[in-house]
C-alpha cells in the first residue's frame, strides 16, 4: 500500500470518528432538549416523537413485577395504546452495574431507571441527565432533586415488626430505647444487606447524632442480633414463621399485607420513622427519549401514582394516599416524625455506617 493510500485511509478514519462524535453529541443534545422542553405543545411533541420511535420503551425498575411493575406498565399502555413498553426488574446494585456497562460500551438499552439508593452514584458517574415534567409541581421541594436529576416515585417506611404469637402487641417494644431491654436479647433479627442493618445504622446516626448513636449502637450490639444474609422481606417471612420474635428493619407495609392474609405478624413503627424515597431517572442518551418522558410523566401523575396505591406501595405524590390500612404506618398519620434519608445523606453515610455495622454487629 502506498504512503498516499495509508494517509487517505487514516484521514477517512479520523473523519469518521469525528462525524460519529458529532452525531453522538448532537443526539445527546437532542435528548436534553426533549427532556427539558416546557413549551405549550410539549405533550403533542412527546406523543409524535414516541410514535416515530416505534413506541419502543425499556424500563429498568426494582419494583415487584406482578405486584406493581406490570400493572403500572399496563396502565401506561392503556393510556398510550401505540406504546410497547418492556421492563427489566433487578435490585439496585445490579441496575447500577447494568447502566454503567451500557455506558462503557456505548450501547444504551434502558430508557428509564426507577430505583432506590443509587441516585448519587448514578449522578457521580454522569450516567443520567436532567429532565422536567409538569407533574413535578405536585411534589414537595424537599422530596425531589433541586437540579432535576431524579424525582420521587414511592416512599418506604422502615421499622420493627413482631410475631404476634411470640410477642403480644401490648408487650412489643415501642421505641428504639425499648429494644435495649435485656428481655429482648437473642430474640432480634435484621437483614444483612445495605437496606437492612446498615440502613438502620444510618437512620440512628441521622437523628441521634454521632456521639449518642455510637453509645446507643454499642448497647444494641449486646442484644446479639441475628444477621440474615437476605432481603428484608425474607427476614419478615422468617419472623412470621416463628423463627425469630422481632425484626428491626422491616419495610412496614410488608407485615400489614401479610397480616391481611392471616399471618401472625404486626408492624411496630418507632418515632422517628426511617424513611426513604425511590426515584425515577432518565439515563444519559436514552435511546427512546420521547417515550421515556411520556412514561416519566405518567409515573409521576395522579393516575400513575394511583397504580402504585393499588399495588400496596406508598405513593410519593402527596395527593395520592396509600391504601387505608397502610396509612396506619405513615408518620404524619401517626403524629410521628420522619427520619428522611435523602439520596445524598445515604451516599455520604453508607461507608462509615457499614464500618460501624461490621464492627459492632458482625461476629
Amino acid at each position: 500500500m502506498s504512503v498516499m493510500n495509508r494517509v487517505l485511509q487514516r484521514t477517512c478514519r479520523l473523519v469518521a470518528i469525528a462525524m460519529l462524535a458529532h452525531a453522538s453529541a448532537a443526539s445527546a443534545q437532542g435528548v436534553d432538549e426533549i427532556a427539558m422542553y416546557k413549551g405549550p405543545d410539549r405533550q403533542q411533541r412527546l406523543v409524535d416523537g414516541a410514535q416515530k420511535e416505534g413506541g419502543q420503551l425499556t424500563v429498568y425498575s426494582s419494583m415487584i413485577v406482578d405486584q406493581a411493575l406490570r400493572p403500572l406498565l399496563d396502565g401506561f399502555q392503556a393510556r398510550y395504546p401505540f406504546m410497547k413498553p418492556q421492563y427489566v426488574r433487578e435490585d439496585p446494585p445490579q441496575q447500577l452495574q447494568k447502566i454503567s456497562a451500557e455506558a462503557r460500551a456505548n450501547r444504551r438499552v434502558g430508557d428509564v431507571v426507577e430505583s432506590t439508593g443509587i441516585e448519587t452514584s448514578v449522578r457521580a458517574a454522569n450516567l443520567n441527565q436532567q429532565f422536567w415534567s409538569p407533574e413535578l409541581e405536585a411534589y414537595a421541594p424537599e422530596r425531589r432533586d433541586s437540579e432535576n436529576y431524579w424525582a420521587p416515585t414511592r416512599m418506604s417506611y422502615i421499622g420493627a415488626c413482631h410475631n404476634t404469637n411470640l410477642v403480644k402487641p401490648a408487650e412489643a417494644p415501642r421505641s428504639f430505647e425499648d429494644v435495649l431491654d435485656p428481655k429482648w436479647k437473642n430474640k432480634l433479627v435484621w437483614s444483612g444487606n445495605i437496606f437492612g442493618g446498615v440502613l438502620f445504622v444510618i437512620g440512628v446516626r441521622n437523628f441521634m447524632g454521632e456521639a449518642k448513636a455510637e453509645a446507643y449502637l454499642e448497647k444494641l450490639s449486646q442484644q446479639n442480633i441475628v444477621n440474615v444474609p437476605s432481603a428484608n422481606r425474607t427476614v419478615v417471612d422468617q419472623v412470621m414463621a416463628g423463627e425469630y420474635a422481632i425484626c428491626l428493619d422491616a419495610f412496614l407495609h410488608h407485615p400489614i399485607i401479610s397480616a391481611r392474609k392471616g399471618a401472625p405478624v404486626a408492624s411496630i413503627p418507632w418515632d422517628p420513622i426511617i424513611t426513604m424515597a425511590s426515584s425515577v431517572m432518565l439515563p444519559r442518551s436514552a435511546p427512546h427519549p420521547h417515550g421515556a418522558m411520556l412514561f416519566i410523566d405518567f409515573l409521576l401523575s395522579k393516575e400513575g401514582q394511583s397504580k402504585l396505591q393499588g399495588a400496596d406501595y406508598f405513593p410519593a405524590r402527596p395527593d395520592v394516599p396509600a391504601n387505608p390500612d397502610l396509612d396506619a404506618v405513615v408518620p404524619r398519620k401517626l403524629g410521628m416524625k420522619e427520619n428522611f434519608i435523602t439520596p445524598a445523606r445515604f451516599a455520604a453515610d453508607v461507608k462509615k455506617s457499614r464500618e460501624i455495622y461490621e464492627r459492632l454487629f458482625v461476629k
